[in-house]
């Protein structure tokens, strides 16, 4: 995650209907020629500060002077002390956050309190056509740009981005398609995306490839009611193992370290939510069908240890799964990037309702290789899996909190689970000191080896028999202060007019005293093929951290084994 900038950000226009300060849900206008010259005017202004792309304005920033972004998203958690212009994107106030002049957000949304902004907010659901003409813009009245038509029924667009983290199966995952999505507050979205994965070169061969189509029809005030559904096949990690992806795809891509294990899915769902970003409130019920499978390690390409092999794959139970998947998180954080007082909570099941799963067989590996260690054996699909997260964070002080999580997972009626749903811990995202995935209930204590006919070739894969424990618990606390000095990257008060276009970083360095315990259960009769080792006794470490905005250098000491060796890591995200 990149450090937040403490940017000028944003700033409003005149001769705009005004709204006055309200709350998200306000009425959404066509953007009339002259306001649109308006707008553009107020970007090419000397005395404007511009940006372009994602902008934050963290909590304690404070830019002065008027502001105007094109792209977004823009969040302003501290102060703008003028007018802001959001075009084409979409602004978030928080609760804390404060902008004292105008504002108008031209082809996106707004969210925003009615103490947040001191002048008029006026929101253009149209967006502006414009060109670039070196740091300026002018207003596009090419006939194939213009939105008379495209506005009286929606827009579209060709969508390229990331469809996961960068990983030993796939290489780098990337989703390409075209996106449909009528206007107005009750939008319909249609996605109909392909999935190109790195490891299979540049030819596009459909057996190789992945997709995700996905229809969604929003309801109610502000569309906050959707229901939909997805047909798909891809590759989903079977644990995030407390990691943001851009964390896990540098670590395998820099490193030749992948910190997730995968499966495939291929199959259909349909969903109903409810969002309310504002409330911080997400409900959500799901039934899919899916066929899961084994999916091999590949060979992607990394920047260090390039000819080393990866570690291998656990097996995982295949076939076909019916279930329900409902969903509850509860943010009441003060700041949903980096809170210091609040709650969260989140709790999500996988509940089995049929379906037919089989663990496949599984042998020794050579130079044993008729030897069968385990046959194939039919797995329950009345399975209840889930995983409950649940956070408190509190100001202490100024620039000083305490932040506490329990996070359970695993089995929620007591039956052991097939792997895919196994959970383990260890590793930075969850108990640093340890390596990666040391509780796992014995899963990964030996290696045996499947065999699957690929290109008409049978070819040997090195497995693991699980991924790791039918229940785990986690209970994670950290105290946060800051320094009593910041410095800034950028150019500074005597360095004049000229330079009022160029960000500035705003640091605040921070340091941090963490505590970590967590403990594994293997739910399976010891006498039955399913059980794969004992529980995991209960690990604890503590560490300490410099945090510099998002960036964190970590140092860890294991505190329940007799090796007490320090791991220095680096996060770029906050540990939760």
């Amino acid at each position: 995650m990149a450090m937040r900038w403490t940017m000028g950000l944003i700033c409003a226009l005149l001769l705009a209907t005004p709204l006055g300060a309200q709350e998200r849900g306000l009425e959404e206008l066509d953007l009339p020629r002259q306001v649109a010259d308006s707008i553009i005017a107020f970007f090419n202004r000397p005395s404007t500060v511009r940006f372009q792309g994602r902008v934050d304005v963290p909590a304690g920033g404070t830019i002065v002077g008027d502001v105007a972004v094109l792209g977004g998203p823009v969040t302003v958690s501290g102060e703008i002390d003028g007018d802001l212009a959001v075009v084409n994107g979409s602004l978030t106030v928080r609760a804390d956050g404060r902008i004292t002049g105008n504002v108008t957000v031209v082809g996106g949304e707004a969210a925003a309190d009615v103490a947040t902004i001191g002048g008029q907010l006026t929101v253009y659901a149209e967006p502006l056509t414009y060109q670039r003409r070196g740091e300026h813009i002018v207003y596009d009245e090419s006939p194939w740009s213009r939105w008379e038509e495209r506005r009286r029924h929606g827009r579209s667009w060709f969508s390229v981005r990331a469809a996961g983290n960068y990983n030993r199966v796939e290489g780098f995952p990337v989703l390409f398609g075209p996106v449909f999505q009528t206007r107005g507050g009750e939008p319909f979205r249609l996605d109909v995306m392909g999935i190109w994965k790195s490891e299979s070169g540049i030819r596009l061969a459909p057996r190789e490839m992945g997709y995700f189509i996905r229809a969604q029809q929003h309801f109610g005030p502000g569309g906050r009611f959707s229901v939909g559904g997805t047909a798909h096949k891809q590759v989903d990690p079977i644990d995030r193992n407390g990691l943001a992806d851009i964390e896990a795809s540098l670590a395998a891509f820099l490193l030749h370290r992948d910190y997730r294990d995968y499966y495939e899915r291929e199959g259909f769902s349909g969903f109903v939510r409810y969002d309310d970003e504002d409330r911080g409130i997400h409900l959500g019920l799901a039934y899919q069908d899916d066929d899961h499978g084994f999916v091999p390690v590949g060979s992607p390409w990394t920047l260090k240890r390039n000819d080393a092999p990866w570690r291998p794959q656990p097996l995982v139970a295949e076939g076909k799964l019916r279930s329900l998947r409902p969903e509850i998180v509860l943010d009441g954080r003060n700041d949903r990037d980096d809170p210091t007082d609040g709650w969260y909570l989140q709790a999500r099941a996988t509940l089995g309702i049929g379906g037919s799963l089989t663990l496949p067989e599984y042998r020794e590996p050579a130079p044993q290789p008729d030897t069968v260690a385990q046959p194939a054996r039919t797995i329950d699909t009345d399975l209840a899996a889930g995983v409950l997260d649940l956070r408190r964070y509190t100001r202490l002080g100024p620039g000083a909190d305490l932040r506490l999580r329990g996070y359970l997972a695993g089995s929620i009626d007591g039956s052991p689970l097939p792997p895919q749903f196994q959970r383990t811990l260890g590793g930075e995202g969850s108990l640093p000191a340890l390596p990666l995935m040391t509780l796992d209930c014995g899963a990964r204590s030996r290696t045996f080896s499947i065999y699957r006919i690929v290109d008409e070739e049978t070819l040997r894969m090195p497995v693991f028999a699980g991924y790791g424990c039918d229940r785990v618990a986690l209970f994670q606390a950290e105290y946060r202060g800051s320094f009593s000095f910041d410095f800034d990257l950028g150019p500074g008060e005597d360095w004049g007019n000229a330079w009022d276009w160029y960000p500035v970083i705003d640091l605040h360095p921070a340091w941090s005293v963490f505590f970590d315990a967590g403990r594994g259960w293997s739910l399976a009769d010891p006498t039955s093929p399913a059980w794969l080792g004992p529980d995991s006794e209960t690990l604890m470490d503590i560490g300490f951290g410099l945090h510099l905005g998002d960036i964190g250098f970590y140092w860890a000491w294991p505190l329940s084994e007799s090796n007490k060796n320090v791991n220095f890591f680096v996060r770029l995200d906050h540990r939760f």
